[in-house]
């Protein structure tokens, strides 16, 4: 244990192998982070070439597959177009040596059907005969012999006496079978033949009759030039450097690229396991992968060496354990320099803390503690000084906002004034500011003493507000008056919407503070402004805004804005005008409403109005309403009220909408007092149109332009009166009457349908026709040939 009465720096030396433990044990964890990665990724690379390798290797060995069942297929074909011949059955039962007739049969099926088919072979298949075991007859495309004779002329296996090759060949029983490779050699008389033969053939064998092999009368024999299939297999082999081997449905083998035969444990071993698999052949290991092929039965078998197979996955783990070593020892090395580096400042700095300031009477564990305590007694004579300040900081702040607001200074962004910012707790983000201000109206939820209700009150203004301005922006809030403060806020440059996010900050405060706290409030918003004097032009638009609570009243959101786009004229033309004063005579109260609420959306909801052009447009409809009183002789007061003044009525409203509702009760009262007067008048006017339409049902010309003109009234009005009052359309009303009077002519044999179109008002008769069509479903020739007889037979 150190004794404390060791001076301070010799403690602090005699334990510093603590700090450099310490801190060559956190170089050395980072160094085993990525060690670790890189093996843990060699693992996985390792992993991912083994399977790509092995993928490899069986799409080579699938395609091999696939080239050799497509020739295996023109074996197929030509086993079929031969066996399944009809004449072949009848040439199995000839016996002995054939006579002329059926020699005859010979040699047609051999130039017709051998001989033909020859033509459609491939090099793949080197030759093909027929064995007549009864007569003893072989029979190629070119060809027509005994057993004897064939194989003293052509070929036969290799070491094998014709007694051999015609029991071993030509009288086995195989039923549609591929057997081993075999070597051919020439007959006894090479001269006799010119013909190339290969080295190696693998032989198809099919036992004639199909039907019945048993009886056993003849052998197909195909013999395929295994040069053929070793040309296929190059590439493979090549590639892979593997022996191939071929192995029908029995294991035994058709034919191999090995000089070694195949191993019948492997046989076994295949079929209990699925590929690749590892496998020790002749003391090397070995990687076998196999297909299966359902076109002939055949197992096509890749032996690779593992030292071939696993090559690319050799070179990069030698790669990968070289370049670990190498990160292994250069991370070492950077370990020791850098924990060098780090312990000399540590070093530097203990030396300076010593001079610069003596502690006694502590004890210290390493240099970290040393610096640690030291940096805890200034941190906490820092902040006793911080608290003494911070009391302060609130009315320093207030007034410095203040003096912004007024625009006795501006906002300065400078370094230089970055420190007194923080110091009052101000972080000015940007240079972009708006202000808007909240006008206290009314403050329902508290009752405490007057001037402590107000306080609770600035209070959750103040806290909501600062709480809904929030991230990215900026927000402060300064206390103008009793009932006013002024919040601003300070926005991101990088912010393109900000005026949408200053009236979702506005409204979202307006209803919290509406809903939840039951204050009432009108809120001003300004402009927002960039720059030094961002904030003085802001403040002055958002008093200029709160000054339209004369006219909008209280509890209201006032963007300034929306007082820079106002227009000088209002919405009321005379055509209007005009309208207003029918729909009021004739006692329309329905259209003389909704007219109002036209002349107010026009102007209201689709432009922006100064308080001024607002009075000015009520006075003038009010003005309306005074002509219209003063024009008719009717004592409009009984229903109004002598001492009614109307302008007074409207006027006493400080909002728009507090005028527009009274201005609609005030015409809604006239109107149903013209209503009283006008139904009579009402009924006789339908009455006199009905006679009017009667009158001139002949006429072409007769429509709503011809009745409203005879009647001296507009059609809109006439069109509307009329279905009001019939319930039926004019036009249709008109047709109606029309189809009934052509219906009455067409008990007239004498007229034709065009004269009885001209007669109830139709020019063209293909008018009619699809008219009276439409209203009674059938033409008005068809409805004279049913209904009209009937009509007649009735009056018989």
């Amino acid at each position: 244990m150190i004794s404390l009465h060791l001076p301070i720096h010799k403690r602090l030396f005699r334990n510093r192998s603590h700090a450099l433990q310490t801190m060559i044990i956190s170089n050395l964890f980072i160094l085993l982070i990525p060690l670790a990665m890189g093996v843990f990724l060699y693992a996985k690379v390792e992993n991912s070439l083994e399977k790509s390798t092995n993928r490899s290797n069986e799409a080579m060995l699938e395609q091999l597959r696939l080239t050799l069942d497509n020739k295996l297929s023109e074996v197929d074909l030509l086993a079929r177009q031969v066996v399944f011949d009809p004449k072949l059955d009848y040439m199995l039962k000839i016996q002995g040596h054939p006579n002329s007739a059926d020699r005859y049969q010979f040699v047609e099926f051999m130039r017709d059907k051998l001989a033909r088919y020859r033509n459609m072979t491939s090099s793949f298949i080197f030759d093909y005969f027929v064995y007549f075991s009864r007569s003893d007859t072989i029979i190629k495309s070119d060809q027509l012999t005994d057993s004897h004779t064939f194989y003293e002329t052509n070929y036969t296996f290799k070491d094998q006496s014709y007694e051999q090759w015609k029991t071993g060949m030509l009288e086995s029983t195989h039923q549609s079978a591929y057997l081993p490779v075999t070597s051919l050699s020439r007959g006894l008389n090479p001269l006799a033949s010119l013909e190339v033969i290969p080295g190696d053939v693998i032989v198809y064998e099919q036992t004639l009759p199909v039907s019945s092999p048993s009886d056993h009368l003849g052998n197909f024999i195909v013999l395929i030039d295994v040069n053929e299939i070793k040309a296929m297999f190059a590439q493979l082999e090549s590639a892979s450097n593997s022996d191939i081997y071929i192995l029908d449905n029995n294991g035994q083998t058709i034919m191999s690229t090995g000089s070694a035969l195949f191993p019948a444990d492997l046989l076994k071993r295949m079929d209990q396991t699925n590929a690749p698999f590892a496998y020790k052949m002749g003391g090397v290991d070995q990687m076998v992968s196999f297909v299966s092929s359902q076109k002939a039965g055949f197992r096509y078998v890749s032996i690779t060496p593992n030292n071939v197979f696993m090559k690319q996955v050799n070179q990069i783990q030698s790669w990968s354990l070289g370049l670990f070593l190498l990160c292994l020892i250069a991370g070492l090395l950077a370990v020791v320099a850098g924990v060098y580096r780090s312990y000399k400042p540590l070093h530097a700095t203990i030396h300076a803390i010593m001079r610069g300031k003596a502690i006694h009477g502590r004890s210290f564990y390493n240099e970290y503690e040393f610096i640690r305590q030291t940096f805890e007694g200034s941190i906490h004579e820092e902040k006793h000084l911080r608290n003494t300040l911070t009391r302060q900081t609130p009315f320093i702040r207030a007034n410095y906002l203040s003096r912004l607001l007024h625009g006795y200074m501006d906002v300065d962004l400078s370094s230089e004034s970055e420190e007194s910012l923080h110091f009052m707790n101000l972080n000015f983000i940007s240079d972009r500011f708006a202000v808007f201000l909240v006008k206290i109206e009314d403050v329902h939820l508290f009752s405490d003493e007057d001037e402590e209700k107000w306080a609770r009150a600035r209070f959750v203004v103040t806290n909501i507000g600062i709480d809904l301005i929030g991230p990215p922006q900026k927000g402060y809030v300064v206390e103008l008056e009793r009932d006013r403060l002024a919040f601003l806020i300070n926005l991101d440059k990088e912010r393109r919407n900000e005026e949408a996010v200053i009236h979702d900050i506005v409204q979202s405060l307006y209803e919290i503070l509406s809903k939840k706290f039951k204050i009432g409030i009108t809120i001003a918003a300004g402009g927002v402004h960039e720059g030094p004097k961002a904030i003085r032009n802001s403040y002055p638009e958002a008093l200029a805004a709160l000054e339209y609570r004369l006219i909008l009243g209280k509890n209201a959101i006032i963007y300034f804005q929306d007082l820079a786009s106002t227009k000088q004229h209002y919405y009321y033309p005379l055509e209007i005008e005009i309208q207003l004063t029918n729909f009021v005579r004739s006692g329309d109260t329905d259209n003389a409403g909704k007219l109002l609420d036209k002349i107010y959306e026009m102007n209201f909801s689709s432009s922006h109005f100064t308080p001024e052009m607002g009075k000015c447009l009520f006075f003038n409809i009010i003005s309306t309403f005074l002509k219209i009183m003063n024009s008719t002789n009717m004592n409009q007061l009984e229903e109004l009220g002598e001492d009614f003044d109307p302008i007074k009525a409207v006027f006493t409203y400080t909002t728009a909408e507090g005028m527009q509702r009274k201005t609609k009760e005030l015409y809604d009262t006239l109107t149903r007092s013209f209503n009283v007067e006008r139904s009579d008048h009402r009924t006789q006017l339908l009455h006199d149109i009905l006679a009017y339409v009667e009158l001139m049902l002949g006429d072409s010309n007769l429509g709503l332009a011809m009745i409203a003109e005879h009647f001296r009234m507009t059609p809109p009005y006439i069109s509307t009166f009329f279905k009001k009052n019939q319930g039926q359309n004019l036009i249709d009303y008109i047709t109606q009457k029309r189809m009934k009077a052509a219906k009455q002519l067409m008990d007239n044999k004498d007229l034709t349908i065009a004269q009885i179109a001209q007669l109830v008002g139709y020019n063209n008769d293909v008018v009619f026709i699809r008219g009276f069509k439409k209203l009674e479903g059938i033409t008005p020739g068809k409805y004279r040939e049913t209904i009209v007889p009937d009509a007649i037979s009735l009056n018989e």
